[in-house]
């Protein structure tokens, strides 16, 4: 009977998501998952004491050991938080998410290496705290051990045992195909999130170039296609940091081909060439049941136009390479879910002689290591 309650036990322990580690962050600073033998006391007295040093940390402790370990799991809880310091405790890794704000990566690996020989999880968040702030933590209690009971049971009890852990088991796998999903849409993500900030390096870069050649030129039509341009991209650069639906970053990505369209145009009307046709926009049809219909998402991309944009042009069309990103997304969600996004960095402003110019990737490092203890 006891191994038969330590199973089913173990079937509870799921690794908990994204979706429900970062509204416990944004309001109390630590996530503690039910199952791992940390406490509020020591955890929330981590939290206070790297915010006492000047730093924003995050603490997750996890019952169960992240698919990916607790690196990539920091990582992903980073893109949602957009600052600070994540740093992830589960059974068997400790790993850490950082913008580099107010630590250096040496100070987090070193912290991480005196954390790893924690013999409980409290003793790993202290020692990592401890390492970064020289505060004294102190480890918490261990986990309270209930004394078992004795004596035999009736056979509905075995009933019971039997068909919760069923519906225990029935749980923990729709959980898992979950949390794979999730995994592969947010490495999907982070690749749409690269190509996309190379796309949008490019577009800035252009109308900066054009800017001058633009103005003197004085011609209106010519201006009306570059400031279209520019407004455009400015839409873009303020919508997608909000947006967290892969169809509506479709819809954003058309936009940003539009803009590039209409950089096109107005280099075409100053080289006195006949400017392309403007782009269509792209579909997504839907997975329908039966033989005839789809079983994944299809996008339906409109070949771009053809046009022989001059030699130091920087932008070309998005959609081909961002759509398909976006659509192996759709297809790994099952046109449903959640996924979370991360934030852009470096975004052009408007003002003076025209946008700032963009600057991709940024201070992000990551860290982290087995437990030994």
């Amino acid at each position: 009977m006891k191994r038969i309650l330590f199973a089913l036990a173990a079937l509870v322990l799921i690794a908990a998501t994204t979706g429900e580690v970062v509204p416990e962050l944004e309001t109390r600073g630590y996530f503690i998952e039910t199952g791992s033998n940390a406490t509020e006391e020591v955890v929330g007295d981590a939290v206070a004491e790297a915010g006492f040093a000047g730093g924003r940390l995050y603490i997750v402790v996890l019952a169960e050991e992240p698919p990916s370990g607790a690196t990539f799991f920091s990582d992903a809880v980073l893109d949602e938080l957009g600052e600070g310091t994540v740093l992830t405790v589960a059974p068997e890794t400790v790993g850490y998410a950082s913008d580099g704000g107010a630590w250096s990566q040496d100070q987090l690996d070193a912290a991480v290496d005196a954390s790893l020989s924690g013999s409980s999880d409290d003793d790993v968040v202290s020692g990592f705290v401890e390492s970064l702030t020289g505060a004294d933590i102190g480890g918490g209690p261990g986990p309270v051990e209930q004394p078992g009971s004795s004596g035999g049971g009736s056979g509905w009890v075995w009933l019971l045992v039997i068909g919760g852990g069923f519906l225990l088991l029935f749980l923990y796998l729709r959980s898992r195909s979950n949390r794979v999903s999730s995994v592969a849409t947010a490495g999907r993500l982070k690749e749409f999130r690269s190509a996309a900030q190379a796309k949008l390096d490019a577009v800035a870069n252009d109308i900066l170039e054009m800017e001058d050649e633009v103005r003197l030129s004085e011609n209106a039509e010519v201006q009306q296609h570059y400031n279209s341009a520019s407004a455009k991209y400015a839409e873009v650069i303020d919508s997608i940091d909000k947006v967290s639906d892969p169809e509506k970053l479709l819809d954003l990505t058309y936009v940003l081909d539009v803009a590039i369209w209409e950089l096109d145009v107005a280099e075409a009307l100053l080289d006195g060439k006949k400017p392309p046709e403007k782009p269509e926009k792209p579909e997504v049809k839907m997975p329908t049941p039966g033989p005839e219909g789809p079983d994944e998402p299809v996008l339906r991309q409109p070949q771009p136009a053809t046009y022989d944009r001059r030699p130091q042009r920087q932008s070309s069309p998005a959609g081909p390479d961002l759509g398909s990103i976006l659509l192996a997304i759709l297809a790994a969600r099952g046109m449903g879910g959640q996924h979370h996004s991360g934030g852009w960095t470096g975004a052009p402003t408007p003002g003076g002689g025209g946008l700032g110019r963009m600057r991709g990737g940024g201070g992000r490092i990551r860290g982290g290591g087995r437990r030994r203890g």
